[in-house]
């Protein structure tokens, strides 16, 4: 998920567009709202405007601000997250999403969910999220991993409780507890035993192929609090080059601070938690760092031939640039 930083004149147009959709939100622009626009104003726009001296547009005054369509779509997509940053989007906020992906002929798939979202139209959200989802990275990576579909359905009711342990997988991820400290594959280890998370081939283990995600933590520095979700989701969502690039950001933003769980399993719910902290402008970093890297994790990248480096030497192979101090 590349990040494109607009010219001065295009990036004050665009907060201004940005800025009405959070005006629009139930409670208008409360500080999750603020801190979503404060964060891309500094890590993105690099500006300092005062939102709320700034006048809404039309749509017709937008579009020369944004003639580069990866440019307009990387917009419709702030202001999705800027919808959300409280909580589900209204239906005025949904309604000027659309407006304007419209006119500025973005053709972005998570328009559509959150309109159902704003609707309450719960089934079809989930459905339409689902389909775009890094689910679906998952599972292919698995399918790849372990030879076929069956065995992926295994690792899925194995994951789920449904199915006793592959010992012979889950036994090489324990092993890594006997490697050096400071390796990746020390670390993995560490980071799962600490957080309580199953290896795969474990019962209640992710499945082989979305592994990359807990070794996304390591890589990033990002713990796995629901602040680090969001931030670690940034990192994922900022090195991956397929289409669900913006819904791996986007599933985090709306479990932790919109208060949608996606999940099967309980979350911690607080509305408006980006606006903790230096939360948003730190989630953003994270996807300017994670697109910064030369490598995909999530699509064919073979995490064992890296176990045996250092962390440090590992960032530098895969292009991961140094957490901003």
């Amino acid at each position: 998920m590349e990040l494109f930083k607009p010219e001065p004149e295009s990036a004050h147009t665009q907060l201004r567009a940005l800025t009405m959709v959070a005006r629009s939100g139930s409670n208008g622009l409360a500080r999750p709202q603020r801190a979503m626009l404060d964060a891309i104003q500094q890590v993105l726009f690099e500006t300092d405007l005062d939102v709320e001296n700034l006048e809404p547009i039309d749509e017709g005054a937008l579009f020369p601000a944004c003639g580069d369509p990866f440019e307009a779509r990387q917009l419709i997509r702030f202001m999705i997250l800027t919808a959300i940053a409280e909580g589900p989007p209204s239906l005025e906020q949904a309604r000027l999403i659309d407006s304007f992906s419209e006119f500025l002929k973005v053709d972005e798939p998570a328009v559509g969910v959150i309109s159902n979202l704003s609707k309450n139209r719960m089934l079809r959200f989930r459905v339409g999220f689902a389909r775009r989802a890094h689910i679906r990275t998952y599972m292919r990576n698995s399918k790849k991993l372990l030879g076929g579909v069956f065995p992926v359905v295994k690792a899925v009711l194995r994951f789920r409780g449904l199915l006793g342990p592959d010992e012979e997988l889950a036994s090489r991820f324990r092993a890594l507890g006997d490697m050096p400290l400071g390796t990746l594959g020390r670390e993995f280890h560490d980071h799962c035993h600490d957080a309580e998370i199953g290896f795969s081939g474990e019962v209640g283990g992710f499945p082989l192929g979305a592994v990359y995600h807990d070794f996304s933590h390591v890589l990033s520095g990002c713990d796995v609090s629901p602040e680090g979700e969001i931030k670690n989701a940034g990192f994922q969502a900022g090195f991956c080059k397929g289409e669900e690039d913006f819904f791996t950001t986007l599933f985090a933003n709306l479990i932790h601070t919109a208060g949608i769980n996606l999940t099967p399993f309980d979350m911690p719910i607080e509305l408006g938690r980006i606006a903790q902290g230096t939360l948003a402008v730190d989630w953003l970093r994270e996807i300017k760092r994670g697109s910064a890297m030369s490598v995909d994790l999530g699509d064919d990248w073979n995490f064992w031939d890296f176990v045996e480096l250092p962390v440090d030497v590992a960032r530098e192979k895969l292009g991961v640039p140094p957490i901003a101090g």
